[in-house]
Parts: structure tokens; sequence; C-alpha cells
């Protein structure tokens, strides 16, 4: 009996031993494979050529703009024209009804009649004076009357021409320059006055325009003053070239986003005003890393990595500063050298 607990105890003690060293290969597996789940990348580092593209549309230069007023107090008829039409020197925009037209062309009557008397009683009285019935002065008071008079009609008549008056209550305002209208600031039925000097309408000279891109701050270095750019249309393939005239100092908080202004030094009559161009700019950036778009991820306002030390990786934030769409890859700065990064950014985010 004492030789059969033996054997049965042997049996067990073996059983335990047999099964500690399964659950410890099991568990120096398992730890092996947490580590090769995820997968590492070197981040190369170096000098890179590369574009930098920006959002831009086709504004008129503001030296070429021409801002309607009224010229007199009225009320608005008609308008003649609508946003984005081209216009020839001259043609109508709006026509106005004005009382002033009326009082204008009132004392135009008025003018003109008086201008007739004058006119007969110089005629006259150049005929009394080579009878003798007056004198020289008498003479020359009728013909500084008629001067007068005539200078009263003149200017009534010119001013009527000023206002293009279509009849004795309303008037035209005509574009100064052939362009585009730009943009419209009144309605029909709305009273005008010279007081306010709000522009009734805008029209934009089609041959002085300017390229306002949108840039990322981020972005900013690559659009130097006097850099050239080149501006590409989504509608077909041609490219023009530009320069950078003008970087605002506003920054927009929201979109973190500055305006930049670029000179056209090839024609862009072809390309309408308010249209949505591309423009790139040819960049060389040193000592910088080239990493995969998705080691990247956007967390708290910044951008970071996964750094891989020893066993463990921790967050990085870095400096995007080159992040084409159409690569795989983006240039970053703010990694040390010869550390290895997660493949895959998100993928740390869910352990």
């Amino acid at each position: 009996m004492r030789l059969s607990l033996f054997i049965s105890m042997l049996a067990t003690s073996t059983f335990l031993i047999t099964g500690c060293q399964t659950d410890s290969k099991s568990a120096d597996q398992n730890e092996t494979v947490a580590e090769t789940t995820v997968a590492t990348v070197m981040p190369h580092f170096g000098n890179y050529a590369t574009q930098i593209t920006a959002t831009a549309s086709i504004q008129p230069s503001p030296d070429g703009i021409v801002s309607i007023t009224a010229p007199a107090t009225g009320t608005i008829n008609k308008i003649h024209v609508a946003i984005g039409d081209n216009v020839r020197k001259n043609s109508n925009l709006l026509t106005i009804r004005s009382a002033d037209v009326s009082d204008i062309h009132s004392n135009e009557v008025s003018a003109k009649a008086a201008y007739t008397q004058a006119k007969q009683t110089y005629t006259m009285n150049q005929e009394l004076f080579r009878l003798g019935a007056i004198t020289a002065n008498d003479l020359a008071i009728s013909l500084s009357n008629l001067q007068q008079a005539q200078a009263l009609q003149a200017g009534l008549s010119q001013k009527l021409s000023y206002y293009g008056a279509s009849s004795d209550q309303t008037f035209n305002i005509k574009t100064p320059i052939d362009g585009v209208v730009y943009d419209i600031g009144t309605h029909l039925g709305e009273k005008i006055s010279t007081d306010t000097g709000q522009p009734l309408m805008k029209i934009a000279n089609i041959h002085n325009k300017v390229i306002v891109a949108t840039v990322y701050e981020k972005n900013l270095s690559a659009f130097k003053i006097g850099k050239q750019v080149e501006i590409k249309s989504d509608n077909d393939n041609k490219i023009v070239h530009g320069v950078v005239s003008y970087i605002s100092d506003v920054l927009d908080s929201d979109n973190k986003t500055i305006k930049v202004y670029i000179k056209p030094m090839d024609n862009i009559d072809s390309l309408p005003i308010n249209m949505f161009v591309s423009v790139v700019a040819n960049v060389d950036l040193k000592n910088v890393f080239q990493v995969p778009k998705k080691s990247l991820v956007f967390k708290d306002g910044k951008f970071i990595v996964y750094i891989k030390n020893n066993k463990q990786f921790s967050p990085l934030s870095i400096q995007l500063v080159n992040d084409d769409p159409k690569d795989d890859f983006s240039l970053v700065t703010g990694i040390p050298q010869n550390t290895p990064i997660a493949q895959e950014a998100i993928a740390m985010e869910k352990e």
C-alpha cells in the first residue's frame, strides 16, 4: 500500500512540473508575439525637393476696381447688368429716378428760354447802338447777359449729359471702363444718396487680376516675396506663372492660414474672376525626415509619431513641414535620428 501511494505521489509531481513548464513556455511565446505585432519603420533623414500646393482664386487687382457711386439722390429704377457680366465702356449699368434730375431739367428749360431772350436783346441792341439810340455801355451789358445765359444753359446741359438723363425724371449711370461686373451693392427700389459714399456697383478691369492663395501657416516659408510659382487650372492643363508680390500679416486663427497675393507673369485673361486654381511652389527642404502618412496621428492640436525605446513605444510630438495629398509620405522634423517609429500610429492609439 505504501508503494502504491508513493507511485501515485510521484505521478502527480511529474504532472505538476510538466504543467508549469508548459505555462512558462506559453507566456514567453505571448510576449514575443506582442512585440512582433507592432511593425516599425526607420524614418529617412535628408534633403528633399518637393512641392507645396495651396488653393487660390482669381481676383481683380485692387487698383483695377472702379467703384460706381451715386452722383445724385434718387431711387433705383432699373438694374441693367448682373454679377459676372462683361460690359463695354459707356454702357448702361443703372437707371435712377431722381427729383434732382427733374430740377436740373426744369432749370435747363428756363436757361434755354433765358438764353433765347438774351440773344434777341443783344441783336436788337446792336441795331440800336448803330443808330445811336443806346450807349456802348448798354450794348456791353446786353452782351454780358447773353454770355451768362449761354454759360448757364451749357452747364445744365452738360450736367444732364453727365448724369446720362434719359427723360426729365430719370438718368443712367454708365460704366467708365471695359470690364466685368464684380459686385452689385444695391437693389431695385432702393433710395440712394451722395452722402453715404457706398458703392452701388464695382467694375473690375479684366486685364488687371491677381491670384490670392490661402496658405497654411506651416507652409508659409515656401512663399517668399519675389518667389516664382505655378498656377494650375482644374479645367485644363494650362500652366501659367506668377510671382509672390505680397503676404498678408493677418492670420486666420480658425484655419491657421494666411493670404498670399501673386502677380501673374503670363496672360490670364482666359481665367475668369472668382475661378479656383492651384498654386504650386517648388521648395528644397533640408534636414527633414520622410515618414509614411499612416505613421502620423493628429491629437490634441499636434502631430504625433510613436517612437520605439527598447521594447516600449512612446508618443512624440513632431512638426509637419509638408503633406502633399498625392503622396504616401510626409516630411517632418523633430524625430531623433536612427530611431524607429510605429508604422501605423492609429493602431497604437487603440492599445
